[in-house]
C-alpha cells in the first residue's frame, strides 16, 4: 500500500494521470487504514486521515470525469450523516466537516454497484452493511450480499456475509443452499460458520439446545483465533448462548453472555437473534 501510494502521488503531478493518482491515492490510504482499524491499530489511522478527507472531497467533482469516485462520494455523503446520529458523541468532530446527504449517498452508493469497475465489489458491501447497521433492513442487506457473493462464489467471507444474514432473517433453506456448496475452501473460517450456522438453525428449528451450545462454544473458539475480525462471529455465538441460557431460565448467565456478545459488534441484528418470525 505505501508503494501505492508512492507511486500515486507521483501521477498526481501529470495532468494526465491526475484523476488516476488521485483516485489510487485515496484508496491505498483507505486500504491501508481499514487493515489497521480492523487489527485494532487506531492510532496507525491518523496520519493518513487529513490526505484521505482531502482526497475525498475532491472526488466530489471528479466523479463524473472517473466513476469510481461516485463509491466515496456516496460513503461521505451517507456516513457523515448517518455515522453522528447513531454515536451523537461524535456531532462536535463531523461539524467542522462539509454537510452531506443520506439519500443522495444511497443514490451515489448505487450508480457506483451499476456503473463502476474497480470498486463495485466494495459499493456491494457497504450497501449491505449500511442496510444492516443503520437502515436496519435485512431485506435488502441479504439482496446486495448475495449479488456480492454470485459475482464471487469462490470468497469465503462473502459467503459467510450472506449466511449470516440469511439466518437472522429464517431463511434456512436458503442457508442450507449455501452451506452445501463446495466451491469454498475447506479452512478454519468456513468450519467456524458451518458451526455458527448449524448452531443457529438446531437452536431455532429443531430446539436441540445442547447441540446448539456445543455448536456455539466451538464457533467461538475458532473466532477467537481471528483477532478484531472474529469479533462479529464471536457476538453472534455469545448472542446464541445467551438465548440458550434465558431458555434455561439461568438469567445471570443469559446476561453476562448478552453483555459479551454487546461488546463484541454494535450490529443490533447480531444481539437480537431471528427477525422475520414469518419462516
Amino acid at each position: 500500500m505505501d508503494r501505492a501510494i508512492i507511486k500515486a502521488e507521483r501521477m498526481t503531478g501529470d495532468p494526465a494521470l491526475y484523476l488516476e493518482g488521485t483516485f489510487f491515492n485515496l484508496f491505498g490510504r483507505a486500504f491501508k487504514a481499514m487493515y489497521w482499524a480492523d487489527n485494532g491499530k487506531m492510532l496507525k489511522v491518523l496520519p493518513d486521515l487529513r490526505t484521505m478527507y482531502a482526497n475525498t472531497i475532491k472526488g466530489f467533482d471528479l466523479k463524473d470525469d472517473f466513476v469510481e469516485f461516485y463509491f466515496c462520494t456516496g460513503l461521505y455523503n451517507y456516513y457523515i450523516e448517518a455515522f453522528p446520529e447513531a454515536y451523537p458523541i461524535y456531532k462536535p468532530i463531523v461539524s467542522f466537516m462539509k454537510r452531506g446527504n443520506r439519500e443522495l449517498g444511497l443514490l451515489q452508493l448505487s450508480y457506483a454497484i451499476k456503473n463502476s469497475i474497480y470498486l463495485k465489489a466494495e459499493s456491494l458491501l457497504f450497501m449491505s452493511l449500511i442496510q444492516l447497521n443503520y437502515e436496519n433492513d435485512l431485506s435488502a442487506a441479504s439482496y446486495y450480499a448475495l449479488q456480492l457473493y454470485n459475482m464471487y462464489p469462490k470468497n469465503s467471507y462473502y459467503w459467510g456475509h450472506s449466511i449470516i444474514i440469511l439466518l437472522h432473517r429464517g431463511h434456512f433453506s436458503e442457508v442450507n443452499d449455501l452451506l452445501q456448496k463446495r466451491n469454498i475452501r475447506n479452512d478454519p473460517f468456513r468450519l467456524m460458520i458451518e458451526q455458527l450456522a448449524t448452531a443457529f438453525i438446531e437452536e431455532y428449528t429443531a430446539g436441540r439446545l445442547e447441540i446448539a451450545l456445543s455448536l456455539y462454544n466451538q464457533g467461538l473458539e475458532i473466532a477467537d483465533g481471528y483477532g478484531n475480525f472474529g469479533n462479529l462471529y464471536k457476538a453472534m455465538a455469545y448472542a446464541g448462548l445467551s438465548r440458550i441460557a434465558g431458555r434455561e431460565n439461568d438469567e445471570n448467565l443469559r446476561m453476562k453472555y448478552l453483555r459479551l456478545a454487546e461488546s463484541h459488534t454494535g450490529y443490533k441484528y447480531i444481539t437480537s437473534g431471528l427477525q422475520d418470525t414469518s419462516w
